[in-house]
């Protein structure tokens, strides 16, 4: 499997190549699908009973995520006049926090990859505010990429409420460069 580090270089590159049209309406449907996945994690969680905290907290990334595709969303139809369009490239967050589907019951591989994936949003995010003319766009993006960080810091609490390692995971994401 690829690397995540080589992932979101990629994922950088091919952002980097659309306009930034084609950037907002890349994140607008990317978040949509973020929502989507978190979404999928809850139901997971419960089917397995684990605890109502970490169901929760799943809940509430999702919808905070279709917020942002919302957000998002508006921007693009009041800088275009209309519907974004669905860009046709893997939608980077969802594409990640999907792994943690492959085994819902690993819950420390589930909260490495939840955590990773909060933290790679966070720096394209961030690398988008820094490159935009944009000034609503930029504080947009600068909104999403502290928003990602409140993510992740969920995220981590709710690891060590469950009694897993954070300082291993981090170290591991520490290791790629995401921390």
């Amino acid at each position: 499997m690829e690397d995540l580090e080589d992932t979101l270089k990629k994922f950088r590159d091919m952002l980097l190549s659309l306009s930034e049209r084609g950037i907002l309406a890349y994140w607008t449907f990317g978040e949509y699908e973020e929502a989507r996945i978190y979404w999928e994690l809850a139901k997971k969680a419960e089917e397995l009973r684990l605890p109502p905290g970490l169901l929760s907290t799943f809940r509430k990334l999702a919808k905070e995520s279709e917020e942002h595709g919302d957000g998002l969303r508006r921007l693009y139809v009041k800088t275009y006049g209309e519907e974004p369009k669905r860009v046709e490239l893997p939608y980077i967050e969802a594409l990640s926090l999907a792994r943690a589907l492959e085994n819902p019951a690993n819950l420390e591989f589930v909260f490495r990859v939840a955590m990773e994936t909060e933290l790679v949003a966070k720096k394209l995010y961030e690398h988008l505010a820094s490159i935009t003319g944009n000034r609503e766009a930029r504080e947009l993006y600068e909104f999403l990429a502290n928003a990602e960080w409140a993510h992740y810091q969920r995220l981590r609490g709710e690891t060590g409420l469950m009694g897993i390692n954070v300082e291993k995971i981090e170290g591991e994401i520490k290791k790629k460069g995401f921390l």
